[in-house]
């Protein structure tokens, strides 16, 4: 690639971010100005109050921002548009369309084809697998908050958030620890980043790095989850080169950044709310409910699905080709679905949309559900009382996936 070439790439990525006409076929009624990427509001430190305006309008909206496209508002609609990929497929998953070039089975994959390629991932997190990670991750969290307790303070998100969950996905990965912080880095810089040359350039490191692990491992495999996915060359039904390096380039984001994300967002919470934090001290066993109210209520991912046909939902004039949002966020907040959603209530045993629905949810969310689990019984018991630092404000974003740039929290010794 020439450095003309490159400049060029960069230049279409980037256009792809503007602002364009609203299409005739739109009503008037139905546009608000709205850029996910950064919502207004969100400058005052939480990414779901920013997105909560748009309840002040219509179930479903159409922004002129990212290249223009749909956006469901309603948790009912969402799980809809989830479950009927025939009309909305995930071929296309990323607002803007076009602004990651590497494709990620089985995300971007069908039903019937997806099936084969979850036929890799699925044993890594069964029941049996679950359970011994579990046992990692509590040695593992023991560690960490041992380190971190003698201090008296902490950035959640670099000291904690990004090493537990980061520290074990790569050893299902089997990727050196020692490496964590530089891939740390590449996959916020993809996840989070809107300049293009700083996302294009972290996933050209990315699929790079990989791409010389899947060449070692398919010539000298082992019993983690890369080795398996190179084995996929030597697979009668193999398609193409595409078909791995998406596979692995979809698990490092994946591994990289939900649960970090997720432990974030509840930490923040019970930083601010020492009542339900003692209540999880003094009934550990609402634990795994409390999990799930916390998935409830922090949806993180806002991706897009790829209209295939003219196809009018709800009296909305979809068009082939278009763009439609599916923003989880909008559904954990959503007042028809949940009484008072906004708040935390460990007694609701909520059903949710957080993992998605349908063919496409997610594979990882048992090792996700641990995970979360193991940290809230070993951090409270080590560090009950501890809030957010008065001089240094959580931060917040908006994308693909919301999350938590940075989480400053104190304690007394």
């Amino acid at each position: 690639m020439t450095d003309v070439d490159s400049v060029d790439i960069y230049a279409q990525h980037q256009s792809l971010y503007d602002r364009v006409p609203v299409p005739p076929h739109v009503p008037p009624e139905l546009v608000v100005d709205f850029d996910y990427l950064h919502p207004a509001g969100i400058e005052q430190g939480d990414v779901y109050t920013a997105w909560q305006r748009l309840y002040d309008g219509p179930d479903i909206v159409w922004t002129p921002c990212n290249g223009g496209h749909w956006i469901l508002t309603r948790g009912e609609d969402i799980k809809a548009v989830q479950e009927n990929f025939e009309v909305f497929s995930h071929e296309v998953f990323t607002i803007p369309r076009g602004s990651s070039p590497v494709r990620m089975p089985p995300l971007t994959v069908d039903p019937p084809l997806h099936a084969r390629y979850r036929a890799i991932l699925n044993p890594f997190f069964t029941p049996t697998r679950v359970r011994t990670m579990r046992e990692q991750a509590e040695q593992l969290t023991r560690d960490l908050i041992a380190a971190i307790k003698p201090k008296g303070r902490c950035e959640f998100v670099n000291d904690f958030a990004r090493v537990m969950p980061v520290t074990m996905f790569l050893g299902i990965v089997d990727l050196p620890v020692g490496h964590r912080e530089q891939f740390v880095e590449w996959g916020v810089t993809f996840m989070t980043s809107t300049d293009s040359r700083e996302k294009l350039g972290a996933q050209e490191k990315v699929v790079a790095y990989l791409q010389k692990v899947l060449d070692q491992r398919h010539a000298d495999p082992g019993d983690d989850l890369l080795s398996k996915i190179a084995a996929w060359r030597d697979n009668p039904r193999f398609q193409g080169e595409y078909e791995v390096i998406g596979m692995a380039v979809l698990i490092y984001f994946g591994g990289l950044d939900t649960v970090a994300n997720m432990l974030s967002f509840i930490t923040r919470y019970l930083a601010e709310n020492p009542d339900q934090r003692r209540r999880l001290i003094e009934q550990p066993e609402i634990i795994p409910q409390a999990t799930e109210e916390f998935l409830r209520r922090f949806g993180l991912s806002n991706t897009g699905r790829l209209i295939t046909r003219d196809f009018d939902y709800r009296g909305v004039p979809f068009k082939r080709d278009e763009m439609v949002m599916v923003p989880i966020s909008m559904s954990s907040m959503d007042d028809r679905l949940y009484n008072r959603p906004l708040d935390i209530n460990f007694d609701r045993n909520p059903t949710h949309n957080t993992f998605g629905n349908g063919a496409h949810k997610c594979v990882g969310s048992p090792l996700a559900r641990a995970e979360i689990q193991v940290f809230l019984r070993e951090w409270l018991a080590a560090l009950p009382d501890f809030r957010l630092d008065p001089d240094t404000p959580p931060v917040t974003h908006s994308g693909s996936v919301n999350g938590v740039n940075s989480l400053h929290l104190v304690w007394d010794l």
